[in-house]
């Protein structure tokens, strides 16, 4: 097997997968496409979501970004790659310093108070998500946890792009504009990029059995994406309504 030649293979883009990413891209089709039609994000696009959910999955997503810089800070312990440990690190430094602090913002301006920020409760839903990308990244190898975070860099990149070109006739007055103008950028895709152009150097020499396992990690990472969307949707924070006394 030749060497995989990020210089030779050029920009990896949406469109332009190298061969391990596009077994990835494959095998989780059927959710990654089902959650791109899923009512929480067809009523984004059109803007006509309720505040009310999208400040619900505001809060999930501030208090999930909190374990995701764990993640990476665990991340940076198994490489001594000077330029993986500066990606984790830049990760990190991003959470803390600059989506916190536009997470405050734009939360504010759907009523969210810093009170509630302080205080949110993750639902069952998002732990379930968490839980299992913080267990990959304690006991798994580098690789492993470059996949298991790969699902929410990845998928929000192509729904963001996807999201812009549909809906591009009426994103002007969308109240929901600003977000899918900060995942559709190629800024933000370049994280993806990096990764998977990670990923396929880590995956070469590896047997079957092993990239099977890590194209498991990523479908449930999507699932999870799936997931996070569609509780955020209901607002429901356990698996039965009727079992949430709080």
């Amino acid at each position: 097997m030749m060497a995989f030649d990020a210089a030779q293979f050029g920009p990896i883009t949406l469109d332009h997968l190298p061969p391990f990413a596009q077994r990835l891209r494959k095998a989780a089709d059927l959710v990654w496409e089902e959650g791109y039609k899923q009512p929480f994000l067809r009523e984004l696009g059109n803007g006509t979501l309720v505040r009310e959910k999208f400040a619900f999955y505001l809060l999930q997503d501030y208090r999930y970004l909190k374990d995701y810089a764990k993640v990476h800070a665990l991340a940076l312990t198994k490489t001594q790659d000077p330029e993986i440990m500066q990606f984790m690190a830049n990760v990190q430094n991003a959470i803390f310093n600059v989506e916190s602090s536009m997470h405050r913002e734009y939360m504010a301006s759907f009523g969210v108070s810093a009170e509630e920020m302080n205080n949110v409760r993750q639902s069952a839903f998002a732990r379930a998500y968490t839980s299992n990308i913080l267990s990959i990244a304690y006991g798994g190898s580098l690789v492993d946890v470059l996949v298991a975070v790969l699902p929410c860099a990845w998928v929000y990149a192509d729904y963001g792009q996807r999201l812009a070109a549909e809906f591009a006739d009426s994103l002007e007055g969308n109240p929901y504009k600003s977000w899918v103008d900060m995942y559709k950028t190629e800024e933000f895709w370049s994280s993806s990029a990096w990764l998977l152009a990670h990923i396929e150097e880590l995956v070469e020499g590896l047997n079957e059995e092993r990239k099977q396992e890590l194209v498991d990690i990523f479908v449930v990472g999507v699932e999870h994406e799936y997931m996070f969307w569609a509780s955020a949707y209901d607002m429901q924070y356990t698996w039965k309504p009727e079992w949430d006394v709080r």
